[in-house]
């Protein structure tokens, strides 16, 4: 092992050491950790390491010394461990292969979106998509629905239902109708084997959460269409 890497994984070792000791383990609910403003060095060449200061000492993240100093850092999510390999070199971890939405993730997001932009919040306008989706204007009702479309999808495809049995409905999905007298389109939240619980924009750009439209009503409109992201 060099002398640089031997440093470091000593200087780990009194890290954990005290991390671990009696009194330190009481206090941990007290730590404060605030930013640090100090240089750091290796082998004379200044780095940039994210630290902070906790009661007087330097803490960085495992994974910055590991790829300046060129040692192995890996996590084992299955036995919840980590493993430091000096004998192997550093290696980016493979980014996590997305995860599909499913109507928990996408009801999670809609209540963040809900503490952001409560009933009566005017969204920013105009917001305009770039997912590719079927609205363009990025205002009114259509620029609300596709702000909270990708905010639960990301950049998912979209697809087109003409009429879409009340099955289909689901938690993010955009539900359009059409008469002979407005056009409108909302955000299911949830639904009931009677209504959809939605949130929504009008004209003057203000959100609103919680409003309610019946089955039996949006079946009568002839130009009733589902907008969903959900893969297939």
């Amino acid at each position: 092992m060099s002398r640089k890497r031997e440093v470091v994984f000593m200087g780990i070792g009194i890290l954990t050491g005290l991390a671990l000791s009696g009194p330190a383990s009481a206090a941990v609910q007290q730590l404060t950790a605030t930013p640090t403003t100090q240089a750091f060095y290796v082998d004379g060449q200044q780095v940039q390491f994210e630290a902070y200061s906790i009661h007087n000492n330097n803490f960085v993240k495992l994974r910055d010394i590991g790829k300046t100093v060129d040692f192995s850092v890996t996590y084992d999510a299955a036995t919840n461990s980590v493993h430091i390999d000096s004998t192997q070199p550093y290696q980016e971890e493979a980014p996590a292969a997305p995860s599909a939405p499913t109507e928990a993730s996408v009801q999670a997001t809609l209540a963040q979106l809900r503490e952001i932009y409560p009933t009566g919040a005017e969204f920013p306008t105009p917001y305009r998509s770039t997912s590719d989706g079927p609205y363009y204007r990025g205002i009114h009702c259509s620029g609300w629905a596709t702000l909270c479309s990708d905010a639960a999808f990301c950049d998912l495809p979209w697809q087109r239902i003409n009429r879409p049995s009340w099955e289909q409905l689901r938690p993010g999905d955009l539900v359009e109708y059409q008469n002979s007298e407005s056009y409108h389109v909302v955000v299911v939240m949830g639904k009931t084997d009677e209504y959809i619980k939605v949130t929504e924009s009008g004209t003057n750009n203000h959100v609103r959460w919680g409003g309610q439209y019946f089955k039996w009503w949006l079946e009568e409109q002839s130009g009733y269409t589902l907008y969903t992201r959900y893969p297939e």
